[in-house]
């Protein structure tokens, strides 16, 4: 269900669709007065190469969404853009129930952490069978859970599955080695993420996410102190963010997978058109491995007002193999899009409501 981080990459050639995200953003971040004439529109058409219709859409409420290259098989992205009929203070005052405005249909569990996290914090999170059987059965280089060595070993050392009491036992140690991953995190930021042992290769989240951040220049276009923040976190404070943790069991796959979210909602204290809200995915049990949603709260032009929802995830995971890859691949693709449409649509519904 987010160590220093380097700049956009110079090794290879950025994709067209993530280059036209940070012009896009970069331009649109604009005050009101600067949007006359259907700035947003022409930015948007021309940059994000959405067509008439889609705009169309977007004007009349209605979520519009489109796949992006990626840079590599095992990266995945997808944009999104709504207009919202409220203004972004009713966004943020809703954002800041994080576990009811992030629940999806897709979310079959989710809560907060404190900081420092607790364990009471998971009492609504539940094992299931599958992750049972598989803690139960790991091993490095060949596991169906995303652990890393020392979380093998203290399985191994830990857990008698002989115990009548097994399956309790097992939920309440995974339980608190999320903790203690949290805990670690929100003292040691990025370099505290887990080097996964689940396949023969060993793989390295930090870098993962980097990878991530690399292929992400809308943000430092859009936000270069938010980017500072998420490569500096927990050193230095941004004047302006607030930084709330997550968890969430979503159902992506045939899997349930259980994920820890970084949120950052930021509010420029020097523009108050600037507002950004970025999701790091610090941890998932399967699937993926690193994340970054990215959202802007970009001023729409008057009458009638209102703000548009800019959206862009982008995530590494785990690649298919055999020869069903590419179909499978597919269907990765229209989740992760259908993904962002669906929070979009999600948060246009809750920011709306009276």
């Amino acid at each position: 269900m987010l160590a220093a981080m380097p700049g956009p990459p110079t090794r290879r050639v950025l994709s067209r669709g993530t280059i036209l995200f940070a012009c896009a953003t970069a331009a649109l971040a604009v005050s009101p007065a600067a949007a006359e004439d259907n700035a947003v529109r022409v930015f948007l058409k021309r940059t994000i190469g959405l067509t008439d219709s889609q705009m169309t859409d977007i004007e009349a409420g209605r979520v519009v969404t489109r796949q992006l290259p990626g840079a590599d098989k095992p990266e995945m992205a997808a944009f999104g853009a709504v207009r919202v009929a409220a203004d972004k203070a009713a966004f943020l005052q809703r954002l800041s129930d994080v576990a009811r405005f992030r629940r999806s249909p897709s979310t079959l569990q989710i809560g907060v952490f404190h900081t420092p996290p607790v364990v009471s914090d998971l009492d609504a999170l539940t094992l299931e069978d599958g992750d049972f059987t598989a803690a139960r059965q790991c091993k490095a280089g060949d596991c169906d859970l995303k652990l890393a060595r020392s979380a093998l070993d203290r399985i191994r050392a830990e857990m008698d599955w002989s115990a009548p009491d097994a399956r309790a036992r097992a939920t309440l140690l995974m339980k608190q080695m999320l903790v203690d991953y949290v805990a670690a995190y929100q003292k040691g930021g990025t370099a505290e993420m887990a080097t996964t042992v689940d396949n023969p290769q060993p793989m390295d989240l930090p870098a993962e996410f980097r990878k991530v951040v690399a292929a992400s220049p809308y943000l430092l276009q859009y936000a270069p102190e938010l980017q500072r923040a998420l490569e500096e976190y927990p050193n230095g404070r941004l004047a302006g963010a607030e930084d709330v943790f997550y968890w969430a069991k979503d159902k992506f796959g045939p899997k349930p997978t259980i994920a820890v979210h970084h949120l950052t909602i930021w509010r420029d204290p020097a523009d108050a058109a600037r507002v950004a809200v970025a999701d790091k995915q610090i941890y998932a049990s399967h699937y993926f491995q690193a994340g970054l949603d990215l959202t802007a709260l970009v001023d729409a032009p008057s009458p009638p007002g209102g703000f548009y929802l800019v959206d862009l995830y982008r995530a590494r995971i785990d690649p298919p193999t055999g020869m069903l890859s590419g179909v499978i691949l597919g269907k990765i693709h229209g989740g992760i899009e259908q993904g962002v449409a669906e929070r979009l649509k999600a948060a246009k519904v809750r920011t709306e409501a009276q």
